[in-house]
């Protein structure tokens, strides 16, 4: 499986020469990928991390609980410290129905 996650918030590289443009601090806030091979049970599925741009978690096992509802599936993360608060957070997709 591959995750991508990406800000809509994000700046344009400058005009330079983008391959030597030194990384900022925005790269690692907006930005989220990671792959790997994945198990799945009734109500969650794990994340083996192979590959990914947030070296902490190379080769780590990201749990997400999962919900399906009517067209939905919804991904929920454990409770987890995120800026000093405990937090969960979801990711939603919906399947759009054919006319």
């Amino acid at each position: 499986m591959t995750v991508i996650i990406s800000s809509s918030r994000q700046e344009p590289l400058s005009r330079g020469e983008r391959s030597l443009t030194p990384v900022d601090d925005q790269a690692f806030t907006t930005f989220l990928a990671y792959a790997g091979r994945y198990t799945f049970t009734s109500d969650r599925v794990v994340h083996h991390v192979e590959i990914l741009s947030v070296r902490k978690w190379l080769n780590t096992d990201l749990t997400r609980f999962i919900k399906f509802k009517d067209n939905r599936i919804t991904l929920v993360t454990p409770p987890m410290p995120v800026n000093g608060k405990i937090q969960t957070v979801e990711l939603v997709w919906e399947r759009e129905r054919f006319r």
